[in-house]
């Protein structure tokens, strides 16, 4: 056990991360929590990716060449293959010399091809959660910053809190303060090795995107002279000039996908670039814990699409310095982050522990303000600056994805000027001190009906879309149940007030 300086001076370090970092944190988990939800989110408010879930998935060029009956494909695009979540491809092209750049949801086998909501799936919480809005290197590099926090989190509130391991199964339960203390650190304890790996996958995978330099060297395996062939033109060797392929899916498409297929029997397409004559093919493992998506996969084949023969490979599989190591250590952590392995059940998982995190991290700026009301003298109930940011917070996780659910559905768009005005009259509601009188009725008004907004989320859609199936769909089943159990939760937290609301006004009567 560290001595008592020691201890006081890592629990101050502890307490300053926390009270400095918390809100980064909290949106970190709170919208990589959303981005996994985003995926049952799709069929819930779209009928037919809702009856596509089951029917066997085409082939990528059964999808290439819906899309290229419908628009002007050109020989610039990209397509990512269907996931265990998805049950469609993605496709990511210009119809037309300067048009803007268009992401389809694609599944002829059901008859599917819709915009990808980029605002609620990709653009928003994504980007929060991996860049803050921000330019891609500076946001990636402090939401990377927030993965090692995370990290450092963890370490020292474990080596300050030496005795939990022995205490992990029992209560104190003496006061508020104590107890919350140890619900915050027991669950904290039992959460260690799922907020360890996301922090530090998360942190690496955002680091490594904001330094392209660094990225390039691990990629080459460590050798310097292959890292700036890296940098300058991604390492990709020429094609042969051959003859020029203008057609929209030629002949040479299929080949080289089954040549890839006759190379590469242990591995699936995961995604398609093709750029001019030249098509990429990214390749994922069978039966092992690597993902190619969201670039740099372990496994990339570049096929002429002028003879279907291919050429350059950057095969990362194999570890070591030749292998690229770099590449296996990304391809290890991007599923673990992204909760690509094991289906539908992992990803529940995931969403689960994401909800605790959620709780260990506002228990802990909970317990700042406790604390420091404790040591200060002077009421607990006294809304400081960290208290209200806190209450504030809490309301945004409540109200955002509402609007979005229910404006998507109704709409099938998100309207980003309705969503920051409703979330910034939330904050100024917590912020500014002069409305301290009124906030205790309106959250006695805002409680039940924020309960009977999200019960009517099902029935929303049920009125909407009366043919879509229901039962049998994961993500359709999974977002009904989770506004109902929020609906259960919110009423339950309204009665509770209620009644101590009675107690109070029983107690000052007599």
């Amino acid at each position: 056990m560290p001595s008592q300086s020691v201890s006081a001076r890592l629990l101050s370090i502890h307490r300053l991360i926390s009270l400095v970092f918390c809100l980064l944190i909290s949106w970190s988990l709170w919208t990589g929590l959303l981005a996994f939800y985003a995926d049952f989110v799709r069929p819930w408010m779209m009928p037919g990716l809702a009856e596509a879930a089951g029917r066997p998935l085409p082939t990528a060029v059964e999808a290439l060449r819906a899309v290229a009956a419908r628009h002007a494909l050109g020989l610039d695009w990209t397509m990512m293959a269907p996931t265990p979540l998805r049950d469609f491809f993605v496709f990511s092209g210009r119809f037309g010399e300067g048009a803007p750049l268009t992401n389809l949801i694609v599944n002829p086998a059901a008859d599917v091809m819709a915009q990808w909501n980029s605002v609620l799936t990709d653009s928003l919480f994504r980007r929060i959660h991996t860049d803050l809005l921000l330019p891609k290197p500076y946001g990636r590099f402090l939401m990377g910053l927030a993965g090692i926090l995370i990290v450092l989190l963890v370490g020292t509130g474990l080596f300050i809190h030496g005795k939990v391991i022995v205490e992990a199964w029992s209560w104190r339960r003496r006061s508020r303060l104590i107890d919350l203390s140890d619900a915050h650190k027991r669950f904290g304890f039992w959460l260690i090795p799922y907020l360890f790996l996301m922090g530090l996958s998360g942190g690496i995978l955002g680091v490594k995107v904001a330094s392209q330099p660094l990225d390039a060297v691990l990629q080459a395996g460590g050798n310097p002279k292959a890292a700036r062939a890296l940098l300058s033109d991604d390492g990709e060797e020429a094609m042969a000039p051959g003859r020029s392929v203008t057609a929209v899916v030629p002949d040479s498409l299929p080949l080289c996908l089954d040549r890839f297929a006759e190379r590469f029997p242990d591995s699936r397409i995961g995604r398609l670039q093709r750029q001019g004559d030249q098509l990429m093919v990214e390749g994922i493992p069978r039966g092992r814990l690597t993902w190619a998506g969201e670039g740099a996969g372990s496994l990339r084949a570049y096929c002429s699409l002028a003879d279907a023969t291919i050429g350059t490979v950057r095969d990362s599989r194999g570890g070591g310095w030749d292998g690229g190591w770099g590449g296996v250590v990304e391809s290890a952590l991007r599923p673990l982050h992204y909760a690509r392995f094991g289906g539908t059940g992992t990803v529940l998982v995931y969403c689960l522990l994401g909800v605790l995190c959620l709780w260990i991290v506002d228990s802990g700026m909970k317990l700042l303000w406790l604390r420091a009301a404790k040591e200060e003298r002077r009421p607990q109930d006294q809304l400081t600056l960290s208290r209200r940011l806190f209450y504030a917070n809490n309301a945004l996780y409540l109200l955002v994805p509402l609007l979005l659910l229910a404006d998507n559905l109704t709409t099938g768009t998100t309207h980003g000027g309705m969503v920051f005005a409703v979330s910034g009259a939330a904050i100024l509601f917590h912020l500014l001190p002069w409305l301290d009188g009124a906030r205790p009725a309106v959250e006695r008004v805002a409680l039940p009906l924020l309960a009977l907004a999200y019960a009517g989320l099902p029935l929303l859609r049920l009125a909407l879309h009366p043919a879509a199936p229901w039962f049998g769909v994961t993500g359709v089943m999974v977002v009904d149940a989770t506004a109902l159990l929020t609906a259960g939760w919110l009423a339950g937290v309204a009665l509770s007030r209620q009644r101590q609301g009675s107690v109070v006004s029983r107690e000052e009567a007599a």
